[in-house]
């Protein structure tokens, strides 16, 4: 049996002509497959695509012959073919170059119908292919995966989808510059408003990335979400050093969930000084927590050393974990003065040069940092058990999974993968956009003409 599949393309004048796509020969052989194979299915959309835009190209190429101002013929200087790269492969695509017409002023005196008519040389869902699926899978993956499903061509390579990542992330961050970096309006109006949602929560954290230029350095990304019962869960994340203005990127986040200047928001961070520093000031019913999760951690620190200590000294090593217990619930309480004072006896057992402990200028150095850690985040520590008891966040135990959601998969810990700097922060920007289910929507704003599936978002047919 033969199977013959053509497409038929009629013009305006109401002419058509037709062209084989793929011609399938089947046997009836038992062992013969039914339907289309993989190669045959990619073959077939290869086909298509190259005789439908070779058809649109020529239908733009005689739509645009005229002037556009007076109308007349513009003289032919020349043909020129372009490959331009599909979701369904690299198709050639000829069109004219044209002499201008005495009426166009312009500082060129010819023009490309063909540049004209694809600006860029990919499709821009190619690129959001690439995108996506880079953001969440490595490069070299990404290009075998669309090799084995699309007739996407043998010379797409990960270096080429990484460049495209970069190219869509930098677009992103000049878009980002044209947000505010600040409420706008009065203050007095603010209050006015329409009555706002629930509160926003907003947490921070940092993680470290394997520097390529060093391998035995790293580079801190910092991570967050955003969420509320209300609204969905965003999040964003860059690399510290790049960013010239948190503020802004955490201010176009909340915008885009709805957040108001007269709605509550509680920011949570480790109390590191750069993050404390970004999320001060930013709302004016702002309420600032520091996490009680890195808290627990340093006095778990401590309480090793003073495990330790009660192996040389019983009587030190017991005073000083009673001490250490009382600190805990002391700012579980929100009494930071008490705190202050008892880590301050901590440090005066240690400080006694007659204990034998070999750890002794270790745990006084962690002590000491304890004591300082408190006394500068101390306007950040609530009740945190009255917090509890009303269900709300007293820890940013979300946003350690958004470091693993973020980070950590993508760029491998476990494997020791290698970035740069800006490698690293092009990729969290699609990443988070991608994990925001925003992707879709953003390439479709920067390309009206994309048609929009049945569901939603950007049909996915080059």
């Amino acid at each position: 049996m033969q199977i013959i599949l053509q497409i038929i393309i009629t013009e305006e004048g109401g002419s058509t002509y037709s062209e084989n796509l793929l011609e399938l020969h089947n046997s009836s052989a038992p062992d013969e497959q039914p339907g289309l194979s993989i190669d045959d299915s990619k073959q077939l959309l290869s086909s298509a695509q190259r005789a439908i835009m070779n058809a649109q190209a020529k239908h733009y190429m005689h739509h645009h012959r005229n002037c556009p101002h007076c109308g007349k013929p513009r003289r032919i200087k020349g043909y020129q073919t372009r490959k331009y790269r599909t979701l369904f492969g690299v198709i050639p695509v000829t069109g004219t170059r044209l002499y201008r017409c005495a009426c166009e002023h312009s500082s060129t005196k010819t023009v490309s119908l063909v540049s004209e008519w694809l600006p860029e040389l990919s499709h821009p869902e190619l690129r959001y292919l690439e995108v996506k699926w880079a953001s969440l899978m490595s490069y070299g993956l990404t290009v075998e995966r669309l090799k084995d499903i699309l007739p996407i061509g043998h010379t797409l390579n990960a270096t080429t989808v990484r460049n495209h990542l970069s190219q869509v992330a930098k677009r992103q961050e000049a878009e980002l510059i044209e947000q505010p970096a600040h409420l706008e309006g009065c203050p007095r109006d603010w209050g006015q408003r329409q009555k706002p949602g629930k509160p926003m929560v907003m947490g921070f954290d940092g993680g470290y990335v394997r520097d390529c230029r060093d391998r035995k350095s790293n580079f801190e990304v910092i991570t967050g979400k955003s969420y509320s019962e209300q609204v969905e869960a965003k999040r964003f994340g860059y690399v510290q050093t790049l960013e010239v203005n948190p503020r802004r990127r955490m201010m176009a986040l909340l915008s885009s969930q709805g957040m108001q200047a007269n709605q509550q928001i509680t920011f949570l961070s480790d109390g590191a000084d750069n993050l404390r520093a970004m999320q001060l000031g930013m709302y004016p019913e702002a309420e600032h927590v520091l996490d009680w999760f890195h808290v627990t951690m340093r006095l778990t620190v401590l309480n090793q050393y003073a495990k330790g200590l009660s192996q040389s000294d019983p009587s030190a090593g017991a005073e000083l974990s009673h001490l250490l217990e009382s600190t805990k619930w002391y700012l579980w309480h929100g009494n930071v003065e008490e705190a202050l004072e008892k880590l301050d006896m901590s440090v005066d057992i240690c400080d006694d040069p007659e204990l034998s402990y070999k750890n002794r200028k270790k745990l006084i150095k962690h002590l000491e940092e304890m004591l300082t850690y408190i006394d500068n985040n101390q306007m950040m520590i609530p009740n945190y058990g009255e917090r509890y008891r009303y269900g709300e966040p007293v820890s940013t135990a979300f946003v350690e999974s958004t470091v693993n959601e973020v980070v950590a998969k993508r760029m491998a810990k476990k494997q020791q993968m290698q970035w740069s700097q800006q490698g690293a922060h092009d990729l969290l920007q699609t990443r988070t956009t991608v994990l925001n289910g925003e992707l879709e929507t953003l390439f479709h704003r920067w390309y009206p003409g994309l048609k929009k599936a049945s569901g939603t978002g950007v049909e996915l047919a080059a």
